[in-house]
């Protein structure tokens, strides 16, 4: 009995110190894990941190193309305001009811009567030098630079105001009383 005793304890010893040994490979290969989790962990933030600090510098560069953008809508408005501005004040130096549609036609409708009353005048002149054939010139001038429309009142889409057509039409009155009398003073002879 006594060797099963002394067998007893002999066969516990190495027990232990295989458990020991165990113990010391669980604990180095706990450790060997931690480390490895930990720099896994570190890897993965710095990589994470990388593609977040990415993502800012590229939605600080959209926020600046949309800051420049909006930049670029709000001086376009600006250049509008003032053409429309500018567009409105020369609507109302025309003073016509066409100028609230056709800016250009409104303007090209004042230039022919400029030109109209400027024939006028001359006209008017030639009546004043009782020379009738360059009254007789001046009105057939009007004749070929103006349309029928244009020759008629502005209300009625021409260029004349009604004192211009009734100058016009004095013109033409005595260019052919003018004509008949020189027809009679040929017929006359």
């Amino acid at each position: 009995m006594n060797e099963q005793k002394n067998n007893a304890p002999e066969q516990a010893k190495p027990e232990k110190k295989l458990s020991r040994t165990t113990l010391t490979f669980y604990i180095v290969g706990l450790f060997s894990v931690a480390i490895a989790l930990i720099l896994i962990s570190y890897v993965a933030q710095a990589r994470a941190d990388r593609q977040v600090e990415n993502l800012s510098s590229q939605l600080n560069e959209q926020q600046t193309v949309a800051q420049g953008a909006t930049q670029k809508v709000a001086d376009l408005q600006q250049q509008f305001d003032l053409q429309s501005s500018a567009l409105e004040s020369v609507r109302s130096t025309l003073g016509t009811e066409q100028a609230k549609t056709d800016v250009v036609g409104a303007t090209q409708n004042l230039r022919d009567r400029e030109q109209m009353l400027e024939m006028l005048v001359a006209a008017e002149q030639a009546v004043i030098d009782d020379d009738m054939e360059q009254l007789n010139y001046l009105l057939e001038g009007i004749r070929d630079a103006f349309s029928e429309d244009k020759l008629k009142l502005r209300e009625d889409g021409g260029v004349l105001e009604a004192n211009d057509y009734a100058v016009y039409q004095k013109l033409l009155a005595l260019a052919d009383s003018a004509a008949q009398s020189e027809d009679n003073n040929v017929n006359n002879q």
